[in-house]
């Protein structure tokens, strides 16, 4: 699937984030997360305006408290691969036998087909996210047993383990934790100070407690997925760190590029694709949308660039019937009315 058109106009670096003080602006936004807060017991939004400046609220908690950004944390670890094959110490056609020989077909298996969800290697969830930490190694073992669900290059298939196993190349490749590569190469070059790498059974202190339908879950190390989705968050910060995504600012112009190329169709829709890290729609409504979503027991996270408004905004929830796209589409149709 070709690139739609629109994605040689992504955000660039001169994007102002100054905090926004236009009070038209602001009241309109106050009005839509008003309306929204009747649907999740907490929420964090933000939109970055090109002119106008961020704007972020907060309804449910306070100001600062961080709830899961889930599988938008697979962006950072793509940004990281891209980062190291910059710097020559891995190539995205790099086979999986350097790091896991004991995986089947994994001499067949490149990283870029583990950043594209084409590699075969799929787990399906036995259970919503629960209980104490998980060692990502428990599903390594699971795809020892089960191999390829198909051959890879030849299909796709959403993989939090290809993520996972991604997460462990890069601790064998830059010589640390994952979470400390994370934090060095992105949260404190870009100033995320809202943003926490999950630590196993250390839980964060400030995040929300996630729902289902209104009501709390129970006790979850979400430090689980790993590299699948490693951090809470707050909307500013998603946003702080999608417009600098987007502006080649912690990647090479050359990774960012082919981030968004080369997509493939997500669930059989025709109007949806995965490239690496980052997701491309053609939605109508919205319309032309880089984004990426977010879900795990208790939470729902989005993060996008719309092109038509040359928007970043973010919307994250503590209840996982609460969709954040939602969310971020009732912020854009109230900002497109005014």
């Amino acid at each position: 699937m070709s690139p739609p058109a629109g994605l040689d106009q992504l955000p660039r670096p001169s994007r102002s984030l100054a905090t926004a003080t236009d009070p038209d602006f602001i009241a309109v936004l106050e009005g839509a997360a008003d309306r929204i807060a009747a649907h999740a017991p907490a929420l964090s939004l933000a939109i970055a305006h090109p002119e106008l400046g961020l704007w972020q609220s907060v309804r449910g908690t306070s100001p600062g408290n961080r709830f899961a950004a889930a599988s938008i944390g697979k962006s950072m670890t793509a940004v990281v691969i891209f980062q190291l094959a910059d710097e020559g110490r891995l190539q995205a056609s790099d086979t999986l036998d350097r790091w896991f020989p004991d995986l089947p077909s994994s001499d067949l298996v490149t990283l870029d087909q583990l950043l594209t969800h084409t590699s075969g290697y799929f787990l399906p969830a036995t259970a919503p996210l629960g209980g104490p930490y998980t060692p990502p190694e428990r599903d390594f073992e699971r795809l020892r047993d089960t191999g390829p669900v198909f051959c890879p290059g030849t299909n796709w298939a959403y993989s939090n383990v290809g993520y996972q196993l991604l997460g462990r190349v890069i601790e064998a490749v830059d010589g640390r934790r994952y979470g400390d590569s994370l934090q060095a190469r992105i949260l404190e070059p870009l100033g995320l100070d809202a943003t926490q790498v999950l630590q196993a059974g250390t839980p964060d202190p400030v995040m929300v407690t996630g729902h289902t339908g209104g009501e709390p879950v129970g006790p979850v190390d979400y430090a689980t997925p790993f590299a699948a989705g490693p951090v809470s968050s707050t909307a500013g910060d998603l946003v702080r760190y999608w417009s600098a995504l987007l502006a080649a600012r912690i990647t090479s112009t050359a990774a960012l590029t082919r981030m968004t190329q080369a997509l493939y169709p997500m669930f059989g829709q025709a109007n949806a694709a995965y490239g690496r890290g980052l997701q491309v729609s053609q939605v109508e409504g919205p319309g032309l949308l880089v984004h990426h979503s977010g879900g795990v027991t208790g939470f729902t996270a989005g993060v996008a660039w719309l092109a038509e408004d040359d928007l970043v905004i973010a919307a994250m929830t503590n209840d996982r019937d609460v969709p954040a796209e939602a969310a971020i589409w009732s912020l854009t149709r109230a900002l497109r009315d005014a």
